[in-house]
């Protein structure tokens, strides 16, 4: 087996069966939103700020590295989420004044990087989200339109699609459209430093299962039901999302290795924002 399927199967297995061993203290109950005054307009405010936590991260710079670039990569995001709000506190598992459920979503990501020569490179990505049993996956393409022109930064386009697993409440998918300028610079002939700035535009579909019918935990420890049990199940509607966002990135590679640092600001969903950090085996 050659090291790039070693280098990818081994951290999507571990990613895989990190929901297994899970404390779900983050996962969704979103019939608690039962107890709202608004019970559709409060999910549309979480899953507005979820779709932020979901939504792909390690952009990386625009350059393709041509036919035989590619790029492995771990890393691990925090985003921030208004854990004090009613629409936050009856759509979690655990209720967050009574469990220490942590205002922010953290994620362990596995990304991959593909370059096929003409400025075209495909990409990947598992996430793996912490106190919980969901994960997100997908995928997408970037072109890069100017590609090996020296004077000038990189500029890319592209497109990604991507979809949540493992929720029993929570249905989301996306599509990703960015806009990404990257410019390197080398260091005393070994390190290539890029700073880079991207503009991300998100189309989020955000919709419940079936609600209602829950088993009782109030007598357990680690799980909580605030609305009646035995009351009549229900379906909160979709929601079509839209979500601007700004990258701020730097990227340092020294040989085979490379050190990701992004900060990401939506535009338009609430207060979060994200910080990403990650390495990553370049080839």
């Amino acid at each position: 087996m050659g090291l790039k399927k070693v280098l990818i199967i081994i951290p999507a297995l571990l990613l895989f069966s990190m929901p297994l061993f899970a404390d779900q203290r983050m996962d969704f109950l979103l019939f608690n939103l039962s107890e709202s005054s608004d019970p559709q307009g409060d999910f549309l405010k979480m899953s507005k700020e979820f779709s932020t936590v979901m939504a792909p991260m390690f952009y990386g710079e625009a350059e393709t590295r041509g036919i035989a670039g590619f790029e492995i990569g771990l890393g691990y995001s925090l985003t921030k989420i208004s854990i004090g709000e009613s629409y936050w506190k009856n759509s979690l598992h655990d209720e967050p004044v009574k469990s220490g459920v942590p205002p922010i979503y953290s994620a362990a990501d596995v990304h991959i990087r593909k370059g096929f020569g003409f400025g075209l490179k495909l990409f990947g990505n598992l996430r793996y989200y912490i106190l919980t049993e969901m994960v997100s996956a997908g995928g997408g393409f970037e072109y890069c339109i100017n590609e090996g022109i020296r004077l000038a930064p990189d500029v890319s386009i592209g497109a990604g699609y991507n979809r949540l697993f493992g929720s029993n409440d929570m249905r989301m998918q996306m599509v990703d459209l960015r806009l990404k300028i990257s410019k390197s610079f080398v260091l005393n002939k070994q390190a290539k430093i890029t700073p880079i700035i991207a503009y991300s535009h998100l189309f989020s579909w955000a919709s419940s299962d079936r609600l209602g019918g829950y088993f009782d935990y109030t007598n357990k420890a680690g799980g909580h039901v605030f609305g009646d049990v035995d009351g009549d199940p229900f379906y909160l509607a979709q929601e079509f999302i839209n979500i601007d966002r700004i990258f701020l990135g730097l990227k340092v590679v020294n040989g085979f290795f490379g050190f990701d640092l992004e900060a990401v600001i939506p535009v338009n969903a609430g207060k979060t924002f994200s910080l990403n950090t990650g390495f990553s085996f370049i080839m």
